[in-house]
């Protein structure tokens, strides 16, 4: 890992967590995140066509892009990497954004076309709501470009439950290709009415169980939320003078989306993925400290991924640590979640066990760890995984290099 990307600071605001040390706290402490109804009655969740009202976790004090708070948990993670803002105005630096930004709701064309007279619209309220300045998501990537004078506009990645591990994806490769000092990876998560059709319409939403893993969970603890992960190069932080830190090593996988829900294929394609991530990194199972899975619920997912890790792992035990059962599932940022709970991990030789909500699926129950609390350790790496509805699969293997240097 000569010069791999390191984790320079990362910032949360999540529905279970307002900062970082509460994340962690929360964690040690067994807490589950809240949840509320997302339709404002069982009536009005069957009148939009489902069988009956959702419960989410959202933000109520943060908007679709709330710039001060983006500004905010930027800053905080520069000053976490001891670097300032102006750092974010050099050519060697990427931003990338993840998320969907400022979206009207699905709800307010239903509320329109509904109704059968021109006239309704000056009485329709709703209908003010569906505007372009409420559609535009490069307003965010503008506003931060101007914000901290970046040289390149942020692109806007969507890759489903992947979005943000494909945005560190594509900065660990620019980083080890010795292209980049610094990566920046954002993610702004809010629900609308149209995400709760789109995980119905992918049998995401069947149950009211959530455990990861579970026997009888076919669905997942929808969640919003706000999150930030800046990673530098191992040169550009010898040049400060900084050794150490966790560092990342990525393996990405494309498949087709239209097989993404085959489970024995989705399940081959994980074990191809973690095997090379492995390699890559020249590690073995045995030299984990944990795994922290995709996870998320969903009955088929789960199902592959449970067979891919059993495989991975065969008669060795490492723990697995499934937390979107937990903190929630930020659909395009639970991977900047799931890499700072790993990053504490490492550094600090200590697991945080999620708590369960259910029986586990035979097989994957002898690995996936719940209920134990805070157990330490003494390994140096851990693998985290990823996988989208849009056929991504990702890998990545994070290691505590203090001891290598």
């Amino acid at each position: 890992m000569n010069n791999s990307a390191v984790i320079a600071g990362y910032g949360v605001y999540l529905p279970f967590a307002k900062d970082n040390a509460e994340l962690i706290e929360k964690l040690r402490l067994g807490e589950r995140v809240n949840t509320t109804p997302w339709f404002k009655s069982d009536a009005q969740a069957k009148k939009c066509g489902f069988s009956g009202n959702k419960n989410v976790a959202t933000l109520k004090q943060a908007g679709d892009s709330d710039m001060n708070l983006i500004y905010k948990l930027i800053d905080a993670a520069l000053a976490q990497a001891m670097l300032n803002k102006h750092c974010l105005a050099g050519e060697h630096v990427r931003v990338y954004l993840t998320g969907l930004g400022p979206r009207v709701d699905g709800i307010d064309y239903k509320s329109f076309y509904n109704k059968n007279d021109v006239e309704d619209i000056l009485l329709t309220r709703s209908i003010s709501n569906l505007q372009i300045a409420n559609m535009s998501q490069d307003s965010v990537a503008r506003n931060i470009a101007r914000h901290y004078r970046l040289k390149h506009m942020p692109p806007n990645m969507n890759c489903t439950s992947n979005s943000s591990l494909a945005a560190v994806h594509l900065g660990c490769q620019g980083i080890e290709k010795g292209n980049l000092d610094l990566v920046l990876v954002i993610n702004c998560s809010k629900i609308k009415s149209q995400d709760i059709w789109f995980l119905v319409s992918q049998s995401m939403l069947d149950s009211e169980l959530v455990q990861p893993f579970g026997e009888e969970s076919k669905s997942v603890l929808f969640a919003e939320g706000y999150s930030v992960l800046l990673l530098e190069s191992r040169r550009h932080r010898r040049e400060r003078n900084l050794r150490g830190g966790v560092c990342l090593k990525s393996t990405y996988m494309q498949i087709s989306a239209s097989r993404s829900n085959e489970s024995s294929w989705l399940s081959a394609c994980m074990v191809k993925v973690m095997n090379q991530a492995l390699k890559n990194a020249r590690l073995a199972p045995e030299d984990l400290c944990a795994i922290i899975p995709h996870g998320n619920g969903s009955a088929v997912s789960d199902r592959a991924e449970a067979r891919a890790i059993c495989q991975l792992l065969g008669e060795q035990t490492v723990p697995v640590l499934a937390y979107k059962g937990q903190v929630g599932y930020t659909a395009t940022g639970s991977g900047i979640v799931d890499l700072v709970i790993g990053h504490y991990s490492l550094r600090h030789r200590e697991l945080l066990v999620p708590v369960s909500n259910g029986a586990i699926a035979e097989g994957i129950a002898e690995h996936l760890l719940t209920d134990k609390g805070a157990i330490g350790h003494r390994r140096q790496h851990l693998l985290k995984i990823g996988i989208g509805v849009d056929g991504s699969v990702i890998a990545i293997v994070m290691s505590d290099s203090d001891v290598d240097e």
